[in-house]
């Protein structure tokens, strides 16, 4: 992994610059670092954003699943219960443990 160079303050956060496969760390029990992407998966299938802090909305249009208000995406940590996430809802994805997530259809009595 190669970085990209750190500024001359000493607080900076250093930038990777590669995609983060964020199921590779929750394995490794690793906090991602700060990155150019991010590799989340949605239902089984790899997405790659660049944001750090993507909606849930902006997660279910990166998977196509539009429109986002029709579905209820869930988040899944090592070792937690899934936690649903509001389409208006920010999800830090340098969070330690994030695994992957689920979307689902909304039931027509949902929402």
């Amino acid at each position: 992994m190669s970085t990209v160079e750190k500024g001359n303050d000493p607080g900076e956060e250093q930038i990777l610059d590669d995609i983060i496969d964020l199921e590779e760390y929750a394995k490794l029990g690793k906090q991602p670092p700060l990155a150019k992407g991010y590799r989340l998966q949605v239902n089984g299938k790899p997405f790659v954003i660049q944001k750090p802090n993507p909606t849930g909305s902006e997660i279910l249009t990166l998977a196509g699943l539009l429109p986002a208000k029709d579905y209820t995406l869930r988040l899944k940590m090592v070792g937690e219960r899934p936690e649903k996430i509001a389409l208006d809802k920010e999800v830090d994805l340098r969070r330690k443990g994030i695994e992957k997530f689920k979307a689902l259809p909304r039931d027509q009595t949902e929402g």
